[in-house]
């Protein structure tokens, strides 16, 4: 039986995705994303890479980088610090995300409404009461939690996009 996709928190931009092949932080210091697999990697910018069976894909936007990570069959996008709605051709690039991790901000409502994932996790908010703001502006469903756990299968494509908080770790 294949054990599920982990996602922690670790601070500010930081998460930890761990697959079957292999763990990988999202900006563990400022606009880059390290492997942990042994085989310490950084991508700073728009691009295709791939670690220990980890694709990651890089996408430029107006305010930096975007990355794509494909991991066990699931597709996850940190957008960073994206502070506007993406251009048609850069959500065509994308695709099919099945978690977004996203900064709150003014846009953000619009940005989740663009890319279509089925869970939402936030990120990079000044206070609890900017958090709330946005779970109660969302009107999505909320679930809090110290670490998300996924398998592909366990998504149901009719359901709409739920928000995950994650506690730091």
């Amino acid at each position: 039986m294949a054990l599920p996709m982990d996602i922690t928190f670790i601070s500010g931009q930081t998460f930890k995705i761990k697959g079957r092949t292999g763990i990988t932080l999202t900006d563990p210091i400022g606009p880059t994303i390290e492997s942990l697999n042994g085989e310490k990697k950084t991508f700073t910018g728009p691009g295709e890479y791939e670690v220990s069976g980890i694709s990651i894909i890089g996408i430029s936007t107006d305010d930096g980088t975007l990355f794509i990570y494909e991991v066990d069959g699931l597709r996850i996008c940190h957008v960073g610090n994206l502070k506007k709605k993406l251009p048609e051709n850069k959500l065509s690039f994308i695709g099919d995300i099945d978690i977004l991790l996203t900064s709150i901000g003014p846009e953000t409502i619009e940005i989740i409404q663009q890319i279509e994932s089925y869970y939402v996790i936030p990120f990079d908010y000044e206070s609890q009461e900017q958090l709330d703001k946005f779970l109660k502006d969302s009107g999505l469903t909320v679930e809090k939690m110290s670490k998300f756990s996924l398998k592909k299968e366990e998504i149901i494509e009719e359901s709409s996009a739920q928000v995950i908080v994650l506690e730091k770790n």
